[in-house]
């Protein structure tokens, strides 16, 4: 769990007003409600859910083990402030790292072949920037369905118990060497980036529980008290197989604990609501609204922290000089509050 993630999340959403609010603009706009929201097939009920209390040392076996690392190889480190728990392999001779890591009851693990971490970034530049690179295209070194069943192999070699969908996306070589140069400001031709310069695959991960995603969008700060935490996994893979892979926010799901009733018009009306009282200033749209179970972590989430919770996910659109601002809402299902992340 990167804590300072977090942190860069709130600075740049208080950019994004702060910028905003001192445009010179002649009119004043109003929030409108896209088709695929007033239109969409909506849940009329959900379930809050018990999470597991989960045993890092038993993961970390799952881990070791599907590495083929002993377990006392792993180092022990800790971070108080995020109430972190880690423990850390690297391999002198090939440069492998795997990681396990615990913050209060999720746990996260980590796996680099070779000191490839640019692999990592790269997957973040492309999804970060919505790059359309990707194509569904398979590559010469191995077919989308033998990737499928790698990444299937580890999810159960790691005890994973939840619903999984998995995306799996193509990106040339041709791709990565104009990404490096234009994001990266990096050439193909230094040797320790030609490496890099390969097709390669993109997996992602997406979890749910009983078909409702878990939420996979990050926000809030944890030294505050509060976060929506998200649940990801994704890896990368070349000619040389597994790059990298990086799973975070994984809770073992328990007993249903309670039904919720939902009205997803009530909440559209609730977000139109919010911004009839604020002075828009530019094209402003609801482009997504979206039912989420969410995990809350922090010293002020009392027993939500407990639960994973039916939330709406609203993302609004906003369009300032040319480029389009994303602002996400969280609500709370049961509630119908819209929760303080900041």
């Amino acid at each position: 769990m990167n804590k300072n993630f977090y942190k860069i999340m709130s600075v740049v959403v208080i950019l994004f007003f702060s910028y905003t609010k001192f445009q010179t603009v002649n009119a004043s706009s109003e929030l409108s409600i896209s088709s695929e929201v007033m239109e969409g097939d909506y849940a009329t009920e959900a379930y809050a859910y018990e999470i597991k209390q989960q045993d890092i040392l038993k993961f970390l076996e799952s881990v070791a083990r599907h590495h083929d690392v002993d377990e006392g190889e792993f180092e022990y480190s800790s971070i108080p402030e995020v109430s972190m728990d880690r423990y850390s392999y690297f391999s002198e001779s090939s440069n492998d790292s795997v990681q396990v890591s615990q913050v209060e009851n999720s746990l996260a693990y980590g796996y680099t072949r070779n000191n490839g971490y640019m692999f990592y970034d790269i997957q973040n530049v492309i999804k970060e920037n919505n790059l359309d690179i990707t194509t569904d295209d398979e590559l010469g070194f191995a077919t989308k369905d033998e990737i499928q069943q790698e990444v299937e192999n580890l999810i159960h070699s790691l005890g994973i118990e939840l619903e999984y969908a998995i995306n799996i996306q193509s990106v040339t070589a041709e791709e990565v060497n104009n990404l490096l140069d234009e994001y990266f400001n990096l050439e193909a031709n230094n040797e320790e980036i030609s490496r890099f310069v390969t097709d390669l695959y993109m997996v992602s991960v997406n979890f749910s529980i009983d078909g409702i995603p878990i939420n996979s969008f990050a926000m809030g700060d944890y030294e505050a008290g509060v976060v929506a935490e998200d649940t990801v996994f994704q890896l990368t893979f070349t000619e040389n197989g597994l790059e990298n892979a990086d799973l975070r926010g994984y809770n073992a799901v328990g007993e249903k604990q309670k039904e919720i009733n939902l009205d997803s018009q009530e909440i559209i009306s609730l977000i139109e609501n919010k911004y009839a009282n604020i002075i828009i200033l530019n094209e402003t749209q609801l482009t997504s609204l979206e039912l989420v179970n969410l995990h809350l972590l922090g010293s002020k989430t009392s027993e939500e922290s407990e639960l994973y919770i039916p939330v709406w996910l609203g993302i609004i659109e906003q369009e300032v000089d040319g480029v389009t601002y994303p602002t996400y809402v969280f609500i709370d299902a049961e509630t119908k509050k819209e929760l303080t992340l900041f």
